[in-house]
């Protein structure tokens, strides 16, 4: 093919899909929004869970003494690269990665560890250790969304740098295990932990598990074939029926261990049992991501809601020298974890979650010759609509008035929308239905028009017990 045949070749490709592109463009403008595939809007109850797992999450880890530290949704595409390995998943697979007007890669955060450790290089922290830091980010991994597992989804997350002994391990698996028995989530939580060793036990125990799985290539599941070209550590963690029969038999890491690595992860398991914190060794246990070295661990919530396959609700584990690994200089150790909110949630039972009492409702009727009820009447009760009812502008500003009373008693307050247009106002009954369909229930509603305007007072109903009454505007207070 010549110079001009390969160029038209192109142009055609590029006009196809510029085409494909148009079609797309088309199809979605006539159709009604949709959210993204495995992201999820939170809204009420889903936000106030939310709120109430990070608010535990961060109370937890300042009492460790941690502080908060926030970086970038996007970062250069080789943060994530060279930490987390071109051969993980995470990097072949399941990036969100695209490339920017001025030509250079970038991707959406797939997790926070790179980040956080970038982030100490960047601001010249490398010299200021140890850092204590947590934080609470969006993630996104382009992956098959199900129950527990979205593409964008939060983590929190703590990560403690510059500190090279075993016990900064124990200490955060100590942190993380207060904070999801501060959550007092449902189900029994199982904390498994395994040892990587040094890179020296785990570069012995790698060539060792190549041979081993290598005498039975052909058994295994593809992914698991692909991954003993590339990390056959993974291979361990695979869930698929014949690769579990294989790895059943696979050499224990525990041989390859150096004494060092030995002494690191007795250090680790000591404590723990000192220290009352239940754990199961995992020798099968290991980390996804290449950055990972001596103590691994893994809170799994034994939970119908979550089932076998998601069951992890916390995982993390020493990674040092990542700083090296970007460019820092000085290889600093550093140990940290990683929980995903919305696989708690899951688990959380809704009752548990404190929802702020319902605001005060502060509803407008129209003046006296307009009422349904007066004052000494139930507010229940009921008279024809009128077709068309104005609240005078002076009664709007009092009841935007009275509402700043309210709030200087209580914690919320509404002055709630009666109408869709100066003259069509709605009747009070249609008002007062209106609030007590919605959930939970106000304990009171106050009430407002021209009379109680002129005469600087409100009506008072308590929804409960279905009585009101009319008081002055000063003894708001007492009254709710």
């Amino acid at each position: 093919m010549n110079g001009w045949s390969r160029a038209g070749h192109v142009s055609r490709r590029y006009m196809v899909q510029i085409q494909r592109c148009t079609t797309h463009i088309q199809q979605y403008t006539t159709q009604a929004p949709r959210a993204v595939r495995g992201m999820a809007d939170r809204i009420g109850l889903a936000e106030y869970k939310h709120q109430h797992i990070l608010k535990i999450a961060q109370s937890t880890a300042t009492q460790y003494g941690y502080t908060p530290i926030h970086t970038p949704i996007v970062e250069y595409s080789s943060i994530f690269e060279r930490t987390l390995g071109t051969n993980s998943d995470v990097v072949g697979k399941e990036m969100y990665k695209f490339l920017d007007s001025s030509n250079s890669w970038m991707t959406l955060r797939p997790e926070g560890t790179a980040s956080v450790a970038r982030a100490i290089i960047t601001n010249k922290l490398e010299h200021s250790m140890p850092q204590r830091l947590f934080y609470s980010e969006p993630m996104f991994r382009h992956e098959r969304p199900q129950r527990g597992r979205q593409r964008q989804f939060e983590q929190f997350g703590v990560e403690l740098v510059g500190v090279a002994h075993p016990a900064a391990d124990v200490e955060c698996v100590q942190l993380g295990w207060d904070f999801l028995r501060a959550l007092q989530v449902p189900g029994q939580l199982v904390l498994h932990i395994n040892t990587l060793g040094d890179p020296e036990s785990r570069s012995a125990y790698r060539k060792a598990l190549a041979q081993y799985f290598g005498q039975h290539r052909n058994e295994l599941s593809d992914d698991s074939q692909r991954r003993l070209d590339t990390n056959p550590l993974r291979i361990l963690d695979s869930k698929h029926e014949s690769d579990l029969r294989i790895t059943a038999a696979a050499p224990a890491y525990t041989n390859y261990l150096t004494p060092a690595s030995r002494a690191h992860f007795a250090f680790v398991t000591n404590a723990l049992h000192k220290l009352g914190i239940p754990f199961t060794v995992n020798p099968r246990l290991v980390r996804g991501l290449d950055y990972y070295q001596h103590t691994v661990w893994e809170v799994a919530c034994v939970s119908d809601e979550l089932g076998r396959s998601q069951a992890t609700v916390l995982a993390g584990g020493r990674y040092d020298g990542l700083t090296s690994m970007l460019g820092g200089s000085r290889q600093l150790p550093g140990v940290g974890w990683a929980s995903g909110i919305e696989r708690l949630a899951l688990v959380m039972s809704d009752s548990c979650v404190p929802v702020p009492e319902p605001p005060v409702p502060v509803l407008i009727i129209p003046d006296r010759s307009a009422r349904e009820t007066t004052p000494d009447q139930p507010l229940h009760g009921t008279s024809p609509d009128r077709p068309s009812r104005e609240v005078k502008p002076d009664v709007y500003t009092y009841a935007m008035r009275v509402a700043r009373d309210i709030r200087k008693f209580r914690s919320a307050c509404v002055v709630h929308g009666t109408s869709d247009s100066a003259t069509n106002h709605q009747p009070l009954s249609k008002q007062l239905a209106t609030v007590l369909a919605r959930q939970p229930i106000p304990t009171h509603v106050v009430i407002v028009g021209s009379h109680e305007m002129e005469l600087n007072r409100v009506i008072v109903r308590d929804t409960l017990s279905q009585t009101q009454h009319e008081i002055s505007i000063d003894d708001l207070g007492q009254a709710l």
